[in-house]
């Protein structure tokens, strides 16, 4: 018998009606010291899915704005425009205070906000363009790699992931000088659940960021995100995803990152950018 795939145990929402959705957050999506952003990204989007009158995702925009907590959580889904081609939803992830009981709204926090426009991708056009896919071995021919679980942790976001890298120096950790700041390399779940447009925040904010393969100063709380944008750009096929990333500035404590997932066949099928606070050592990119 096949067990449930993580993700989807993982995502899992009863509705309560008036676009309210409630499920659990799941502990073993951790990373560092708080759940990873594309995770709860994740969460979220299956609740707007789940109201959506139209069926594909085409952009979503996430802020974080204080650190979710595993346990009881609900996702509350508004239609703020229907349109003939496109429905446009705020979502808010709402979880209850610390310390505030059963206690109803009063004792509830939003923890992320954002937006989700959903429609129907078009057909494909004459004058349509894209970057270069990247110039990479496939996964077959790519090295495989584990990050270890920091000390005290049981489970951790690596542990959901397969990951393969085409050269050493796409992950910071195995890289013997600084470089450029970039960073990516194949990505699948390691339970072996499908690849779909539910994986997509995940995958692009699921690898180490980027800033420090430029820095070699890993902070101990990582780079959180405070805002995250997503956009899909193609059907998402059901193995292997090759993810890139990449910031072009650093300054004031906060780092950009932009992100692509690409199909084995070179077909874009996403992007991202998002803004993240750097506690690490402060700077500016050339």
């Amino acid at each position: 018998m096949t067990l449930p795939y993580e993700l989807d145990v993982d995502t899992a929402l009863e509705a309560l009606g008036e676009g309210r959705y409630a499920g659990e957050l799941a502990v073993r999506w951790n990373v560092g010291i708080g759940m990873n952003g594309g995770y709860l990204a994740a969460f979220c989007l299956r609740a707007v899915l789940s109201e959506s009158l139209l069926p594909d995702p085409l952009t979503m925009t996430l802020h974080y704005l204080s650190r979710p907590t595993p346990g009881p959580a609900e996702v509350h889904v508004t239609a703020m425009r229907v349109g003939r081609g496109h429905v446009t939803y705020r979502f808010d992830l709402v979880q209850p205070l610390a310390g505030a009981g059963e206690d109803a709204e009063a004792g509830t926090e939003i923890r992320i906000t954002g937006l989700v426009i959903t429609g129907r991708p078009r057909e494909a056009g004459s004058f349509d363009f894209a970057p270069d896919p990247p110039r990479v071995p496939g996964p077959d021919a790519s090295s495989a790699v584990r990050r270890a679980s920091a000390p005290g942790e049981s489970v951790s976001l690596w542990n959901r992931l397969e990951t393969r890298i085409a050269r050493a120096d796409d992950m910071f950790f195995l890289r013997t000088e600084p470089g450029e700041a970039r960073t990516g390399g194949w990505t699948r779940l390691a339970d072996g659940r499908p690849s779909d447009a539910l994986c997509v925040p995940l995958f692009l904010d699921c690898w180490p960021p980027s800033v420090f393969s430029r820095t070699m100063r890993p902070d101990g709380a990582g780079a959180p995100t405070l805002e995250l944008t997503v956009h899909w750009r193609n059907r998402v096929p059901a193995g292997w995803i090759y993810a890139r990333f990449e910031s072009r500035l650093l300054a004031g404590g906060y780092v950009d990152e932009d992100g692509e997932l690409w199909t084995e066949d070179g077909v874009l099928i996403a992007q991202s950018r998002q803004l993240a606070r750097y506690a690490g050592s402060g700077g500016r990119f050339a």
